[in-house]
């Protein structure tokens, strides 16, 4: 798995995530799943997210590990309290915002580009553009 319920020991305390899930380690892994997810819907325009997500222990990308586990740390500090940590909601924030700016293209991450068969032998073989470019169609005034 992309992302081990005892890593999140750089975020969080286990004696308060433990706390707050009961000991149930299921609940950390489903969450772990949905916010891969989440992640996954804002790369896969420009990344192979299998390929990101399907990576373990050294070749995982920091940057993508580290706003997963703020992502998740919400989500469970959510899942109980009432009162909002700002630690958790702050890492929530930036990761969501960093992951907004990646889908539209104002961030080029160091990930495996997603590849398209641009010659329809059924072998991807060339990367999805990055930016797409162009302009709307211009019309011609009356005045």
């Amino acid at each position: 798995m992309f992302l081990e319920k005892s890593e999140l020991k750089t975020v969080g305390l286990d004696e308060i995530i433990n706390k707050i899930i009961n000991n149930d380690d299921s609940i950390v892994e489903e969450i772990i799943a949905e916010s891969i997810d989440v992640m996954g819907g804002y790369l896969f325009q420009y990344f192979d997210t299998a390929t990101v997500f399907g990576a373990t222990g050294d070749a995982r990308n920091l940057t993508v590990l580290k706003h997963l586990k703020g992502i998740v740390l919400f989500e469970i500090y959510t899942r109980r309290t009432k009162q909002l940590n700002e630690v958790a909601k702050l890492r929530y924030d930036e990761a969501m915002l960093w992951l907004e700016k990646v889908s539209t293209g104002k961030i080029k991450p160091d990930l495996p580009p997603k590849l398209i068969d641009s010659d329809g032998d059924g072998t991807p073989d060339s990367e999805v553009p990055f930016m797409k470019l162009g302009s709307r169609k211009t019309y011609q005034n009356g005045w």
